[in-house]
Formats: C-alpha cells, sequence, structure tokens
C-alpha cells in the first residue's frame, strides 16, 4: 500500500513570481517640472561653528595679530630711525591687520573671525594707537 503524496497546502505553496507585464514595484512619480527638491527641515542647525565662536576665536586672533604689529611697527622704529619716520609709516601694521579683517567679511566662512578681529582693532585703537600717536604728533 504505497500513500500517495499530498497535493500542497496553502502554506506550503510558494509564493507567486510578479507576470513580466506586472513591475514587482509600482514605478516613481515623475517630479513636477519647475519645482526643486525639498530641502531641509526649517530648524536644522547649519553645520560649522556658530557666529559667536567664530567671535571670540577672532578676538584671540586680532590679540595675537596686534601684538605682531606691535612687534613690527618697532622693528620699523630701529629700522627708520635714522629716517624718522612719519606717524602712518609707524601704522601700517596695524592698518593691515584692519585691512585683511575687512576682507574676511566678505565670505561668510570667515565672518565671525572678522568681527573679532576687527572689534580688538577698534578697542587697540580707542585705548592705546590713537593717544600714542596723538603724543607723537603733538
Amino acid at each position: 500500500m504505497a500513500t500517495e503524496p499530498e497535493p500542497p497546502g496553502p502554506e506550503d505553496a510558494e509564493p507567486e513570481e510578479p507576470k513580466p507585464e506586472q513591475p514587482a514595484f509600482p514605478p516613481p512619480e515623475p517630479e513636477q517640472p519647475g519645482f526643486p527638491p525639498p530641502g531641509p527641515p526649517a530648524g536644522s542647525p547649519e553645520p560649522g561653528l556658530s557666529t559667536g565662536a567664530g567671535i571670540g576665536i577672532g578676538v584671540g586672533i586680532g590679540c595675537g595679530a596686534h601684538v605682531i604689529a606691535l612687534l613690527l611697527l618697532l622693528a620699523t622704529l630701529v629700522v627708520g630711525g635714522a629716517l624718522s619716520p612719519s606717524p602712518l609709516g609707524l601704522i601700517w601694521p596695524f592698518v593691515l591687520v584692519a585691512l585683511v579683517a575687512i576682507v574676511m567679511l566678505f565670505w561668510k566662512k570667515t565672518r565671525g573671525v572678522a568681527i573679532g578681529m576687527l572689534i580688538v582693532g577698534a578697542a587697540a585703537w580707542i585705548i592705546v594707537l590713537g593717544p600714542c600717536l596723538g603724543m607723537l604728533t603733538i
């Protein structure tokens, strides 16, 4: 008595493959012309440093740049001592630092650092350079 194999039941059946005329997934909807793809959410932070951190870094860089400018001023006095340089010839390093910071304002990435450098430059002129230049020209 040979037993006949049972026909496969619904749980044993293999899933049907899609027919060639039916795609496995529906095609993506075509984008409407003239509309840009959606961007990031409105509240997402931008990568990089904040403006406040850039200003703090700029203050430090500005202090260092003005120390270097002071050394260049002293070097100008030593080299041009016999020629008695004019007040404009003495302040060229400080003007150079300010010009570099002004140029840095044009790029968004360096704008915070430039603002910090200009803050230090303004404070240096008010506290030190202005009165010293006034005493030299009297």
